[in-house]
């Protein structure tokens, strides 16, 4: 017998930053927007995991794949789930709820993707980075300033004001900060790899990675945030 209760807190919340299309694709947005601004409470005593998450997928829209070797062990009845969880966001619950059966969750191709440690790599673990300070443009108001130039003919020497010149933000663009994170950390040879990910959503970065690639996000992060 399976009991459930969902409650849904802006399931289908607006970005509240707008995102380039070409930062990341709009299903991986909307799910990741999904993970943070939903809440739910779940109560499955004694259930299969495959159960639950047909359910999950009928009170949040996303889709969820199983991978071979989960829907295997999920047949013989080695995944089961008891949990009792209230009104928490859906990321913290679904990590609570793998967790329990030794499992994984990774972004693919527009689905969640239900994967084995072993699968995935044990050493990869998603974060959130708040990053909105970044992204905001601080403007100082610096004065302007006046110049002495020498006018042609016999007007003689001439005075103008300057304008000072404001430089743009360098990450205007969010892709501008997830390029240099990629970049300080390895580039295409450490980003290249199967399951791992990083993307600006709501203006949070979000990363999936080792915890050596994060310890270097965390130090990069703090780093910016001094020369900001």
């Amino acid at each position: 017998m399976i009991r459930s209760r969902f409650a849904s807190a802006a399931l289908f919340a607006a970005l509240a930053l707008p995102v380039r299309a070409d930062d990341v694709d709009d299903t991986k947005r909307e799910i990741m927007n999904k993970l943070e601004t939903t809440k739910i409470s779940l109560d499955f005593k004694d259930t299969n995991l495959s159960e639950v998450i047909d359910f999950l997928h009928e009170v949040t829209g996303i889709n969820f794949v199983l991978s071979k070797s989960v829907q295997e062990k999920a047949r013989s009845g080695e995944l089961k789930v008891d949990i009792k969880l209230e009104d928490l966001p859906l990321r913290t619950a679904l990590k609570l709820l793998l967790n329990l059966n030794d499992l994984t969750l990774v972004y693919k191709k527009g689905v969640l993707m239900v994967e084995t440690k072993e699968e995935r790599g044990s050493e990869l673990d998603m974060k959130l980075y708040d990053v909105k300070d970044l992204l905001m443009k601080i403007r100082d108001f610096p004065g302007p300033s006046l110049e002495l130039a020498s006018g042609e003919g016999e007007t003689g020497p001439t005075t103008g004001i300057v304008e000072p010149d404001e430089s743009t933000h360098p990450f205007d663009d969010p892709e501008a900060l997830v390029n240099i994170i990629r970049n300080a950390t390895g580039g295409d040879s450490v980003w290249g790899k199967d399951g791992v990910s990083i993307a600006i959503s709501n203006g949070l970065l979000v990363v999936v990675h080792s915890a050596a690639i994060h310890k270097e996000i965390q130090e990069l992060i703090v780093s910016l945030r001094q020369f900001k």
